[in-house]
């Protein structure tokens, strides 16, 4: 397992420069190679989401550390199949849940972690005129009563850049688990190390995206179900590039690496 390390500490190492450029354009040009199976896949995405998402407290879990993780899983596998130029199935998208214990462990610790990272955050703009307001809100929808709201400081939210780090950081762990074969650990930590390199081009790539989204949004459904799909072959397309990973020997995706990694 010590030459399995060694071979995610060479791609951490020797990781390419972070082109954000290109990224975009390669994940708007795999989302083109199938794009009506990515516009299905995404309604397919969203109504099961919303579907199990009505079930009291239990849809809320289901969809954030299985089906969620899963189903976003599916779409770099596909995006990979496209990218080496191989035919794809439309069952393909649905591969994610073949990881879904190591994807559903990653999704719960790094919920943990950021749970854990906020708390001096809400412990800071916690205030009781919040409580109030949402009470108003509920009775009166249409009119929220705004005085009672207390807004907090600029300072404290500068006590919510841990969770912007992690949410960057933690970014490629799916990707590690399903392409190379790592336990949920050690993914996260290949993640960690890989992003901490280009963490500002990562933030500006993710703001990026950010605004796909917000734009698609607007242009009603159709646009969400295109631009969803795009953003996550974008995504695909910057760890692919970061890691080398279509040139790495075929052996190596294989390996089953479970070893943690450590700095």
């Amino acid at each position: 397992m010590q030459d399995a390390k060694a071979k995610i500490d060479k791609i951490i190492q020797e990781a390419n420069d972070f082109k954000l450029g290109d990224y975009l354009g390669r994940g708007f040009e795999l989302f083109q190679k199938d794009m009506g199976g990515f516009v299905v896949f995404a309604l397919i995405f969203f109504i099961v989401s919303m579907v199990i998402g009505v079930i009291p407290f239990v849809g809320s879990i289901a969809n954030t550390f299985f089906i969620g993780p899963a189903l976003t899983a599916g779409i770099y596998l596909v995006a990979r199949q496209l990218d080496r130029g191989e035919p794809t199935e439309f069952g393909q998208y649905f591969k994610g849940f073949d990881f879904i214990g190591q994807l559903a462990l990653a999704a719960f610790v790094i919920t943990v972690f950021t749970l854990l990272v906020m708390v001096p955050f809400i412990i800071t703009v916690w205030d009781p005129a919040w409580l109030e307001w949402y009470q108003e809100y509920l009775q009166n929808p249409t009119e929220p009563r705004l005085e009672l709201l207390n807004f907090p400081p600029f300072w404290a939210y500068l006590l919510l850049l841990p969770v912007l780090y992690l949410t960057i950081s933690y970014s490629f762990t799916y990707h590690f688990i399903i392409f190379h074969r790592l336990d949920f650990w050690s993914a996260m930590e290949a993640s960690r190390r890989l992003l901490t390199k280009h963490f500002f081009m990562f933030f500006v790539f993710g703001l990026v995206l950010g605004l796909i989204i917000i734009i698609s949004v607007f242009i009603f459904c159709i646009g969400l179900l295109a631009g969803f799909p795009i953003v996550y072959c974008a995504l695909y397309a910057a760890f692919a590039d970061l890691t080398k990973l279509n040139a790495a020997p075929e052996a190596m995706e294989g390996e089953g690496i479970e070893r943690h990694l450590v700095d």
